[in-house]
């Protein structure tokens, strides 16, 4: 993995917060402040703001500066409702055309992320699910819905923030979840592989904008 530049750690840190709704919505992003807060000069800040703002998180105005926006929950549910869809149709063609290799690696990946969860770890689970989700993708050899997963996944990138796990409680779910999902790919049924893999994506979402809202009441 990459190391992480300055601005790509103060960019998460406070995304983190914007989310968390420990920053409020509305609320204004004084440059100065920031930079002293982190002890750098204000060049990663202004990078780290660039970064917010192509992730929609932020957004600037005359003589207001940088400011946090509103969380628009409708279109994250959109958003996920039209990612359920399309990795529940990767679960159901990976069932159908994973290599013998390939569904032994997703067995063992779910696996390893038991020890995530009896551990409590967080991170190490939030690594294994990336994993899992991509591997799945691959295996139902299918570009188009590769490449558009991929956009949609990014897009959600800071709606699927390792502490969203532990904040939700998700992790011995998540992991229950995942069982029925690699259950289903390994015996070949792709109806099931279908129905797991969208009740797995519809109770992230679910899960997370339950939470969302929750910050916003």
């Amino acid at each position: 993995m990459a190391n992480l530049t300055i601005s790509d750690k103060i960019y998460n840190q406070l995304s983190a917060q914007i989310i968390s709704g420990e920053i409020k919505p509305g609320q204004k992003l004084e440059e100065q402040e920031i930079a002293n807060q982190f002890g750098v000069s204000r060049t990663p800040i202004r990078e780290a703001f660039r970064l917010l703002h192509t992730s929609g998180l932020v957004e600037s105005k005359a003589h207001r500066g940088v400011t946090v926006i509103e969380l628009d929950i409708e279109q994250l549910g959109d958003m996920y409702e039209a990612l359920q869809e399309l990795e529940a149709l990767c679960a159901r063609l990976s069932a159908e055309r994973m290599t013998a290799v390939e569904r032994k690696q997703i067995e063992r990946m779910h696996q390893q992320s038991k020890q995530a969860v009896e551990e409590e770890d967080v991170e190490r689970f939030a690594e294994l699910n990336d994993q899992l989700h991509s591997a799945i993708h691959q295996g139902s050899r299918n570009k188009t819905l590769l490449e558009t997963i991929a956009k949609m996944r990014k897009r959600l990138t800071l709606y699927r923030q390792p502490w969203l796990f532990e904040k939700r409680n998700r992790l011995e779910t998540s992991f229950s979840e995942h069982g029925e999902l690699v259950d289903a790919i390994l015996k070949g049924d792709k109806d099931k592989a279908f129905d797991a893999m969208r009740n797995h994506i519809s109770n992230t979402s679910l899960g997370t904008i339950d939470y969302l809202m929750s910050q916003k009441a």
